[in-house]
């Protein structure tokens, strides 16, 4: 019998975005992302195309794409498909540091969306050290 462990290195970023997980096992999940979708950072919603894979939560004639899942690490440009670990719900995000597409201009509703999957959405501002 053989376990395998896929191990991520997260920096201070993960725990400015991710407050709390349930379980990894639940919370985590590897999804591909369309080819062409462009270099994609740590944070980002993603929507599911009807394809099956994953691209940028979008807007478009004041329509918002179905919020489903939150990148959890930054996605290089590629011509081609590629596996990326995101977020599908059971955890406590921080909406400070959720990261949308520059269409995206309807943000509340897109975190309703999110929280209607199973994300619990805290808003958690920075604080500034004394001087």
């Amino acid at each position: 019998m053989s376990i395998q462990v896929a191990t991520q290195t997260f920096g201070p970023r993960f725990s400015e975005l991710v407050l709390h997980e349930l379980d990894p096992r639940y919370s985590r999940v590897s999804v591909q992302l369309k080819a062409n979708s462009g270099a994609l950072p740590f944070g980002l919603v993603l929507a599911r195309a009807a394809d099956g894979t994953c691209e940028p939560l979008r807007e478009a004639a004041e329509t918002l794409g179905d919020a489903a899942l939150v990148l959890l690490q930054d996605a290089p440009d590629s011509t081609e498909q590629q596996a990326v670990l995101a977020l599908r719900g059971y955890c406590i995000i921080n909406d400070q540091r959720l990261a949308f597409d520059a269409s995206v201009t309807k943000k509340a509703e897109a975190v309703r969306a999110l929280e209607a999957r199973g994300f619990v959405i805290r808003s958690i501002k920075e604080a500034e050290d004394a001087a």
